[in-house]
């Protein structure tokens, strides 16, 4: 009798704690599919996180990454993260950007982010230019210290413009509220200004395939 009562509570204990674990894996599932960036949409994979020691190549960085880099190939689009003003475009010569820019986005003519876009084979917009979320502002490339592999590193910058080798960051990826869907600018515009306090509500400034097809 005592040993059935003790395999009973074995078990209603390993049931428990299997029941645990299964719930555990399944959150810990869904965080990584929402880290992998559109994974949903099935195209955009993260390279490298805010805050990683390690790069698009194996090796340790000198500092933590102050940005996150998205995988491309050359020549894909890059896109607007957000409503803005282009407020800087750098050059190849721009060191660790490369080709890149700067967008300022305001909330009811509040600053409320920069955005920075990094490693572009080209840009095609002009200081000054007001962008739309989801405009083609570039092209995927490997410019600046990218170490030859094509990717896009996009930074946030909250309280000043993104400007130099250590601008003062945040990671990106909280704001992120999913893939741009044209279908859904209202639907943006109405998240940005729907709390009492002004926020940055950003896409991803890359396309997330299925809606695009």
């Amino acid at each position: 009798m005592i040993d059935r009562q003790f395999s009973g509570a074995m078990w209603r204990r390993y049931s428990d704690f299997s029941g645990c674990r299964l719930v555990l894996f399944a959150a810990a599932l869904f965080y990584a599919v929402m880290l992998a960036g559109c994974a949903a949409e099935g195209t955009t994979r993260i390279l490298s996180y805010y805050g990683d020691w390690t790069g698009v190549r194996p090796g340790q960085r000198p500092t933590r990454h102050t940005g996150v880099d998205f995988d491309g190939a050359k020549g894909d689009p890059v896109i607007a993260a957000a409503d803005g003003t282009v407020v800087n475009v750098l050059p190849e010569s721009a060191w660790p950007c490369g080709n890149g820019l700067i967008i300022e986005h305001r909330v009811d003519d509040t600053p409320v982010g920069w955005t920075l876009y990094c490693h572009m084979d080209e840009t095609n917009v002009q200081r000054g230019q007001k962008i739309k979320r989801g405009d083609v502002v570039g092209k995927f490339g490997a410019t600046g210290h990218s170490l030859g592999v094509p990717h896009l590193h996009f930074g946030l910058c909250p309280d000043q413009p993104c400007r130099g080798p250590a601008p003062a960051t945040v990671d990106p990826l909280p704001f992120i509220v999913g893939c741009f869907d044209p279908a859904k600018t209202v639907a943006y515009s109405a998240l940005e200004t729907s709390s009492g306090k002004p926020r940055l509500v950003l896409t991803y400034p890359v396309r997330c395939g299925r809606l695009w097809r």
